[in-house]
């Protein structure tokens, strides 16, 4: 997916929140937005996709700040926050008639912890819970996700945010942690989860997590390391969390599993979704397996 024009915006707003997040200092505020203004002057719009300006944005910010992670405090804060409700998301799944499709539900509300596509704001995690658990979904789709994680001998699980990994965990559960590779970034960007977030809620106890060699949003395979590219090229299915992983894989031609919560106009026009709908896009899943 390329950029749109009302992607520009959407950037300039996250460098400024990061900027702010990064220093107190007004005057190196303004020089973070002054070299990220004329940066992207210069920037191929038509040939870029969202995730490799947010990554130019936020590399700018670091540089200019000197703070190499800016959401690292509210990294941990929604990490311990989603860790505190994780008991509710074992007794929903505990007394769910539809396990699998619950699971997805909550993997999804997590989904709101997002710093990149939405204003930096308090999320209050039960409510999404709530909300996510009562919202329309596809169950068509989410059945031939069933069908299909059943049918995988080996699976790659892209996660996305710090905090919305604790949410992820049901449905690892309910896939099966024997046959998924879960990967994170391997230095931060936004508020995206690392290796450190995943040891920090206990993940790396539940499946095997790696990074996947890059630091930027959503998963640009060019920037990649070879070891996450064996998986990604071998893996039966690959499950991606979140828009970014939309903006950079949804042109690929793998197996890939679309979860997010649709965020901008700009994601929901693409993909056909109302803003604010909860999307299980299924991509090139039938060549491989059927229903």
């Amino acid at each position: 997916m390329k950029v749109h024009l009302d992607c520009i915006p959407c950037f300039l707003r996250q460098a400024l929140e990061a900027a702010r997040l990064a220093t107190d200092d007004r005057k190196v505020q303004e020089e973070v937005m002054r070299t990220i203004l004329a940066e992207l002057a210069e920037f191929p719009l038509n040939k870029s996709s969202p995730p490799e300006i947010g990554w130019r944005a936020h590399s700018l910010v670091k540089e200019v700040t000197g703070n190499k992670d800016p959401y690292a405090p509210l990294k941990h804060s929604f990490n311990q926050q989603a860790l505190a409700v994780y008991p509710k998301l074992e007794e929903l799944i505990e007394f769910s008639d539809v396990p699998f499709e619950t699971a997805v539900r909550l993997a999804l509300a997590g989904n709101m912890i997002d710093f990149g596509a939405q204003v930096i704001k308090d999320i209050n995690l039960e409510e999404e819970i709530e909300v996510a658990i009562k919202a329309y979904l596809d169950r068509g789709a989410v059945l031939k996700l069933k069908t299909a994680t059943e049918q995988a001998k080996k699976i790659l699980f892209l996660g996305d945010n710090a905090g919305e990994i604790v949410f992820d965990k049901p449905l690892i559960k309910q896939i099966g942690p024997e046959k998924i590779t879960y990967a994170v970034k391997r230095k931060p960007i936004i508020n995206d989860a690392t290796l450190e977030d995943a040891q920090a809620v206990t993940l790396t106890d539940l499946v095997n997590v790696i990074d996947n060699g890059s630091e930027v949003p959503g998963t640009i395979l060019s920037l990649c390391s070879q070891e996450f590219l064996r998986h990604y090229n071998n893996t039966d299915l690959i499950v991606a969390k979140g828009q970014g992983h939309y903006e950079t894989l949804s042109d690929e031609k793998r197996p890939i599993a679309f979860l997010f919560k649709v965020k901008c106009s700009v994601i929901a026009k693409d993909i056909k979704h109302d803003l604010g709908g909860l999307v299980v896009h299924l991509q090139n899943v039938y060549n491989t397996y059927k229903s």
